[in-house]
């Protein structure tokens, strides 16, 4: 196996750009809409129609029911003012059938209208949270740049607050066209024309409601524009401090010892501070700016019951127009209103919406940007392949950062079955990216990693992920906990030192939180001892244990596994006897340069071939 890394100053690969305006890493993020709407054609396609027609049946009985009250309001007041007492009896028995009938519409609305944005966040975060994990995108996204941070909050929080008010939103818009077709058509027909002026100055003016009704709408509308603009920055600006917040919360707890044994307190309480009264600030924002709504929607208020009376009174007194009609065209006036104002009374909801939206198409965004990058047309993404030979073949491997800065440069070498390489050198040299690579954990650069098709690989990191659940469950993670007997489980926690752990296999608790580093560590060894692999991976996985602990894990891994290739990233000089061989990552001359040594540990001074300097690059191939 041969290596070079070369200078961090480095310049990028043939081909590749950053765009000035984006920077690297981003990309025009998809409409949250293009991203949410296949919930309509695809697999679901049957529940999701099937709850649409329901709601938008529901929601044109309720203007039906709406249209009724209406007319039921020119009844009533026509026969108040007939003081026609048999007609107000029966007209209050009417009203109380449209109360119960307008309850039941409500409540199957509002049912089915939770039920569909149900069913659209069931599906929507299935598909997000599915195409997160897989290809390993949710470790990706971690490691590259990008508008993309907290991606459990936009998951979570932000999608729920994406879905719920386009449901809400395109339930009310629907309405408010519907009734502000079906009550216009009242005011145009039971209000007619009205006559403004007196004597030969009378002017006449045709559908004078509807044109008031426009008139009026238009003017809030436009002053809810000009006022509310400035709220949904506002608002966005607010949810990006509330996430940061979470974040800076979230941070501590997880990092809760290491900044109780350092007294960090002071520290992180300052840090807390200063996000907290960054969100404050912001919140202040959308406070000033929310008031100014307030202020225009009290007026509104005020003004709207008032106008149609002031439009009718000259009809009304002229007795063209009775008080039934007159009331009639009163309560539809202020229907229009609601329908046309509706952008008004949702501006705060839009301008939240929004704000979640954008959060979530950011990472899908992240995500597109993955794929555009990994999947280009450039060749720039190290491939795995499934290899014949029974050996793991690296051919012209070539590791860089998602910023196009190359850490490793064309690595060539065959690991074959059973052998054990150790890999070490000073922080910074790439070890641990070059062993994510071996992993498939890390797809940028270029090149050609061959694993034969019935290896299988596993992975132990430093800090070894524990489940939640119990001990058993966590060593045979990912396996279910019922493929491990009692008998393997405690012959292979007394092998690794863990026996005083045996009486607790089945009791479930935070064992992050309750085993040491090195317990934990451990548990990683069992895993691999349970699981079989061929191909491990290790990157300073023995770090938190001792030297009598690390000696004793790996003669369990070597005389349990004596077939398994083991590749290790290591600093202690202990860990290499358990290796057949070891690569030395070097920095010499401005460059760094891949060291090999034999079994016996002789340094291979000669023969290792010629360094091959190219752009600022340190180039080593080894001769075979």
């Amino acid at each position: 196996m041969t290596a070079a890394a070369p200078n961090e100053t480095a310049p990028r690969e043939a081909g590749e750009t950053s765009d000035p305006e984006t920077g690297p890493g981003q990309v025009a993020a998809p409409s949250f809409l293009a991203t949410a709407l296949p919930f309509w054609t695809g697999g679901s396609r049957r529940t999701a129609w099937g709850l649409t027609g329901l709601v938008v049946a529901l929601v044109v009985a309720n203007v039906g029911v709406l249209y009724a009250v209406n007319r039921w309001n020119a009844w009533f007041f026509d026969a108040l003012d007939g003081r026609r007492l048999d007609d107000i009896l029966r007209s209050i028995v009417v009203f109380a059938g449209l109360v119960a009938l307008g309850g039941a519409v409500n409540w199957a609305l509002t049912r089915h209208r939770i039920g569909l944005q149900v069913e659209w966040r069931r599906w929507l975060t299935g598909t997000l949270v599915g195409r997160w994990l897989s290809d390993r995108n949710y470790y990706k996204l971690e490691v590259t740049t990008g508008d993309h941070d907290n991606p459990e909050s936009r998951l979570c929080d932000d999608l729920r607050l994406s879905i719920e008010p386009v449901v809400d939103l395109a339930i009310g818009l629907f309405n408010a066209l519907l009734a502000a077709a079906t009550f216009l058509g009242v005011l145009a027909v039971v209000g007619g024309s009205v006559s403004f002026g007196c004597g030969d100055g009378r002017i006449e003016v045709p559908y004078a409601f509807v044109l008031a009704a426009f008139l009026y709408a238009v003017a809030m509308s436009v002053a809810t524009w000009a006022i509310g603009k400035p709220l949904v920055e506002a608002v966005e600006n607010r949810s990006a401090a509330e996430a940061a917040f979470r974040f800076e919360l979230t941070r501590v707890r997880e990092s809760a010892e290491s900044i109780a044994l350092i007294k960090g307190e002071e520290e992180e309480q300052r840090q807390l501070t200063g996000a907290l009264s960054a969100l404050c600030e912001r919140m202040w924002g959308v406070a000033s700016n929310y008031a100014r709504i307030t202020l225009l929607t009290n007026a509104n208020g005020v003004l709207l019951p008032v106008i149609p009376l002031l439009v009718g009174a000259p009809k009304y007194v002229a007795g063209s127009l009775s008080l039934g009609a007159l009331m009639q065209i009163a309560a539809a006036f202020v229907q229009v209103q609601m329908a046309f104002n509706w952008i008004m009374d949702n501006f705060i909801r839009l301008a939240e919406w929004r704000a979640s939206a954008n959060r979530v198409v950011a990472l899908v965004g992240g995500m597109e940007e993955l794929d555009r990058v990994l999947d280009g047309d450039d060749g720039s993404q190290i491939t795995v392949v499934e290899g014949v030979a029974d050996e793991l073949r690296l051919t012209g491997l070539s590791v860089r950062r998602d910023d196009g800065v190359v850490v490793i440069d064309e690595a060539d070498g065959i690991v074959r079955r059973g052998e054990r390489v150790i890999v070490n050198g000073e922080s910074g040299t790439g070890k641990s990216t070059l062993i994510r690579a071996v992993a498939g954990l890390w797809p940028w650069g270029r090149g050609e990693i061959a694993v034969p098709a019935d290896w299988r690989v596993m992975f132990l990191p430093q800090v070894p992920y524990m489940p939640l659940g119990t001990l058993r469950a966590a060593m045979s993670y990912p396996e279910p906990a019922e493929t491990l007997d009692d008998a393997e489980a405690l012959e292979i926690l007394e092998r690794l030192g863990l026996d005083h752990l045996g009486a607790r296999l089945d009791d479930e608790d935070r064992w992050d939180r309750v085993l040491s580093g090195g317990e934990r560590q451990r548990i990683a060894f069992a895993r691999v001892l349970i699981g079989r692999p061929d191909l491990v991976v290790m990157d300073e996985s023995t770090s938190a244990l001792d030297e009598e602990s690390e000696a004793r894990v790996m003669t369990a891994f070597v005389e349990t596994l004596p077939e398994a290739t083991l590749i290790s990233v290591a600093h202690r000089s202990t860990l290499a006897r358990f290796h057949g061989r070891t690569l030395t990552l070097r920095r010499e001359r401005g460059g760094v340069r891949l060291v090999r040594a034999d079994e016996a540990g002789r340094r291979i001074g000669r023969g290792l071939g010629r360094i091959l300097t190219t752009y600022g690059r340190v180039r080593h191939v080894e001769g075979r």
